[in-house]
């Protein structure tokens, strides 16, 4: 195989996978991670980076599942949104698909059982053999593969919302504090609320977008049930959400008043906002940006959100 097809192949593995996508992972459980060491003290730069892998992997197998699916139902298709486009251009095939995401989401377990071991050896916690750890993995291999797998799957029947909140919000933070911290406890399910509504509002977004397209198609999302009004009303709720919790954090005291640092990307929420208020309900066509800008608002608010915690936790306040 000549270097321009090596080439094309890997283009082709990078639209599968979404790489553009994997901010709405690592954001997460970066945050996770970060918020252990601000809260006990304890980091190790190698948990920290094979979290941020597991945590990408099982998001490539996720995107791969949901490629397969949602071709083989007739969801992507010539002059669809969504999906890579890699199947429905003929440049991969379905089998190939699925062969890459079994193969994500093996070595995201790999790493997972990599976990483990170290708690076993190395007990931090009074979980020695990281039983919560082991809770949490399962239910993301669950989580990725229940997304769009068969009929009865989230993506489906309208719980897409709800559980791209769980496991791109609670469940990765919790994880990455997790491996970290080697305990349980309630401030990274409190912590992760603002990352977790902010990655819903970019499947909101997208759904809001479908909603014809999904309609036709069959699938239940929140969008076509509630109708265009209230959908848009939804992602105002999880586009602002995000803001009145870490002022509500700062407030309270329950973390550094340096966690207000995201409010710098209200100028980034707002026209998003007024697009959606300003663009007919038979016009979604121009909803288009919004996905890409809500995940670039995602990926800034919970960076800064990040970086507040590391500022207040070097200054001590």
């Amino acid at each position: 195989m000549d270097s321009t097809a090596v080439a094309e192949k890997k283009a082709d593995w990078g639209l599968a996978v979404r790489a553009f996508s994997f901010p709405a992972s690592i954001v997460p459980v970066v945050l996770g991670g970060v918020l252990a060491w601000y809260a006990t003290g304890r980091f190790s730069w190698v948990l920290f980076i094979l979290s941020i892998i597991a945590g990408v992997f099982y998001h490539c197998g996720c995107n791969l599942i949901n490629d397969y699916y949602d071709h083989r139902k007739g969801i992507d298709r010539e002059g669809a949104y969504g999906g890579s486009g890699v199947l429905v251009s003929g440049a991969m095939e379905p089998g190939q698909i699925m062969r890459g995401a079994l193969a994500f989401l093996a070595l995201g377990s790999v790493i997972g059982f990599f976990f483990l071991y170290h708690f076993h050896t190395h007990p931090t916690s009074p979980w020695p053999f990281g039983w919560p750890l082991l809770a949490i993995g399962i239910s993301g291999l669950i989580g990725a593969v229940w997304y769009t797998s068969g009929d009865a799957s989230a993506k489906y029947n309208a719980l897409g919302i709800p559980l791209v909140f769980l496991m791109m919000g609670t469940l990765m933070v919790l994880g990455g504090w997790f491996i970290q911290a080697g305990t349980l406890d309630w401030l990274p399910v409190i912590v992760s609320l603002p990352v977790g509504f902010m990655v819903a509002a970019i499947l909101q977004a997208n759904d809001i977008r479908d909603i014809d397209d999904d309609r036709q198609a069959g699938v239940k999302t929140l969008s076509n049930l509630t109708g265009p009004r209230a959908a848009r009303q939804q992602y105002y709720f999880m586009l602002f959400a995000p803001y009145v919790c870490v002022l509500v954090f700062a407030a309270t005291r329950m973390l550094s008043w340096f966690v207000l640092l995201p409010l710098v990307t209200l100028p980034l929420a707002i026209p998003l906002a007024k697009l959606f208020a300003s663009t007919p309900e038979t016009d979604s066509e121009k909803l288009h940006p919004s996905i890409e800008n809500t995940a670039k608002l995602h990926m800034a608010f919970g960076m800064l959100l990040t970086i507040g915690l590391v500022i207040g936790k070097l200054t001590g306040m």
